[in-house]
């Protein structure tokens, strides 16, 4: 576990130099660009090391040793000159409300820190590809493609689990996994702060916009999740704060952090597309107006370098194994097909609908049902039209605490309100406020427009809540003769207990008929990797079992697309130097199966052969098969 705090001390150095070089004066904003400096360095890093297979725990400490050893070297330069070096200003509270405020994020952070601790990784796409190639990744010591029959291991965009591996190499545990996604919650909290003060928000503002990102259902599920959704949404604000930094300052490295931060965005998933691009044409035009059609062109080159540069390795594996910047199943598979007004009309009301749903008290639920489908009746479509639909079938639900429908009701109908409230305030908040506002409305329109509608589409509407959440702060926050503005994050903050505290999958608090696990105090971790996949445990806890009595030391697998693999990982405390896992397939990706990989142990799933590879069918473990020599 030491050497994980290498890259820590590099990330303090990194604020140190920055802050040295230019100002402590925005403090939050200097956290902000030294995480983009970070996560560039980081991505770069394993990019460098990944051909010469040196992601290893040796390898990625010598390679956080180099930018500390050289921002050491330049501090004692600079004592040695006489300019001491300084320290960034703390902002504290002024106010005693303020200060009640920072206790109840204190306590959000203190409590989804020790849900993301006591949890493995357990959610089911980071079972399938997310922790798992993550762990192939490290048993390689490289981010190259390899053999799989998941292909989303290898094709889907590779941002937030670079960080974890990251960390899963230099602490050579799964510990600090679900910590990739709650410093992205951290990380958000201060964007959004920073953001409203741009805007304009006095303190009232600036943390009713804190508190509205810190009570997000989804995002309070995602802090102690493997995902990526908090990491996208954590970089696009990154980009946004620095447009807004641009427009008040004028200040040029602004741009280069907002060319990096898209950068970053965009290597972690495709949805940050529609939540960066209106923000980005408002830059364009900024900048096209102050500096002219050249130095315009030349920034526009600056953003397009820094994008290739960091998504460079990861497209141009892509492009190797399957023809195109990524699998074009990826595409085919979320791409809305009916991108026409009455079809995106279609996909907004749903993306919509799963943010509406209210607890059953309330009994309105039906009635919102009603008015969708007349909605759909009106625009001649059919609500579950394949061109618009994905997985799953619409319908008004209450607020869930599973971590793949969790909506944020309570926020949505704040956004709702802030929208006619804005034409209240607009003078005392200024055009940019509200210019602001409607573009980050105008994000889920885009959003809808490119994307068909999934039951699991919650997770994507993330980063339009959070970048909502200034303006939020802002709208409210102009109302100073209420304090509007500590009412709601009050009220936010007391709605938001179920999620702290009963998730499904990792409750503190179980609920009896929700909770698939008993609390993540007393449930044994080796069971919780199962929570959502409980059915699974005997089965997979037993096949384990089996190889490791046969001291097996090379098993294949040759698993469905939808399998998890990531427990026979962990059942197997894989990897590891004496063991090796690999897929058999026969796919895109079998030009990277490794050359005379003779297993001892197969793990099959679907397969009615006798035999593979010269090994015997020995047992069955529910829907998998062992071959091992008998």
């Amino acid at each position: 576990m030491f050497l994980v705090l290498v890259p820590v001390l590099a990330f303090v150095c990194v604020l140190l130099y920055l802050g040295n070089r230019w100002s402590f004066e925005n403090t939050r904003l200097l956290l902000l660009r030294s995480s983009v400096t970070f996560g560039a360095y980081l991505v770069l890093l394993i990019e460098a090391l990944s051909p010469f297979k040196a992601v290893t725990r040796l390898g990625l400490g010598l390679g956080w040793l180099l930018p500390v050893a050289g921002l050491s070297m330049w501090a004692w330069r600079r004592q040695r000159l006489g300019s001491p070096l300084r320290l960034p200003v703390i902002e504290l509270p002024k106010r005693w409300g303020d200060w009640c405020l920072l206790a109840g994020v204190v306590f959000v952070l203190a409590i989804t820190a020790g849900v993301a601790w006591l949890s493995p990784p357990q959610t089911w796409d980071s079972l399938t590809y997310h922790m798992s190639r993550v762990a192939h990744w490290a048993q390689n010591a490289s981010v190259w493609h390899y053999a799989t029959g998941i292909n989303r291991q290898t094709s889907m965009s590779p941002g937030a689990e670079t960080i974890t591996l990251n960390f899963y190499v230099l602490s050579a545990s799964d510990r600090l996994a679900t910590f990739t996604q709650w410093f992205a919650m951290i990380g958000s909290l201060v964007a959004v702060s920073v953001g409203a003060q741009l805007l304009g928000a006095r303190s009232a503002g600036q943390w009713l916009a804190t508190f509205f990102a810190l009570t997000l259902p989804i995002g309070i599920v995602e802090s102690s999740s493997t995902i990526n959704d908090y990491v996208v949404a954590f970089w696009v604000l990154c980009a946004v704060v620095e447009v807004l930094r641009y427009l008040r300052s004028d200040e040029p490295r602004a741009l280069f952090f907002v060319a990096l931060a898209v950068a970053l965005s965009m290597l972690t998933k495709p949805i940050a597309a529609p939540y960066l691009a209106p923000f980005l044409v408002w830059l364009a035009i900024v900048v096209l107006r102050r500096m002219g059609a050249i130095n315009g062109l030349k920034w526009a080159g600056v953003g397009f370098l820094a994008v290739a540069l960091i998504n460079g390795g990861y497209l141009a594996r892509n492009l190797i194994t399957y023809g195109a910047v990524s699998n074009p199943a990826d595409f085919a598979a979320h791409s809305n097909q009916l991108r026409t007004p009455q079809g995106v009309a279609s996909v907004l009301i749903k993306n919509a609908g799963l943010q509406v749903g209210l607890p059953e008290f309330f009994k309105v639920n039906p009635t919102l049902s009603k008015v969708v489908i007349k909605a759909h009746l009106l625009l001649g479509l059919e609500i579950d039209d394949p061109r618009t639909t994905g997985d799953g079938e619409f319908r008004i639900a209450p607020p869930a605490t599973q971590e793949d429908r969790t909506s944020n009701p309570y926020h949505f109908y704040l956004i709702m309100a802030t929208f006619p409230a804005t034409l209240l305030v607009w003078r005392r908040v200024g055009w940019q406020a509200v210019l602001f506002t409607v573009l980050s409305g105008v994000t889920l329109v885009l959003f809808s427009y490119l994307f068909t509608w999934h039951i699991f589409s919650v997770r994507y509407h993330l980063p339009f809540f959070l970048l909502l959440a200034p303006a939020v702060g802002v709208v409210w926050g102009a109302f100073e003769q209420l304090p509007v503005g500590y009412l709601f994050a009050a009220l936010l903050l007391l709605a938001s207990r179920p999620w702290l505290v009963s998730i499904d999958s990792r409750p503190l608090i179980p609920v009896e008929r929700h909770s698939t696990v008993d609390s993540i105090l007393i449930e044994p971790r080796a069971r919780l990797y199962f929570a959502n996949a409980l059915g699974l445990y005997d089965s997979f806890r037993d096949l384990a079992s089996y190889i490791e009595g046969k001291q097996c030391s090379a098993v294949g697998v040759m698993l469905s697309g939808d399998d998890p693999e990531y427990l026979l990982w962990e059942l197997m405390r894989a990897p590891r130097p004496d063991l090796q896992i690999e897929w058999i397939v026969r796919s895109r990706t079998d030009r990277y199966s490794v050359p005379n990989f003779t297993p001892c142990a197969v793990v099959c799933n679907g397969c009615q052969e006798a035999s593979i590879r010269g090994l015997d069918e020995v047992t069955e473990y529910g829907r998998l098969r062992l071959y091992t020599q008998r």
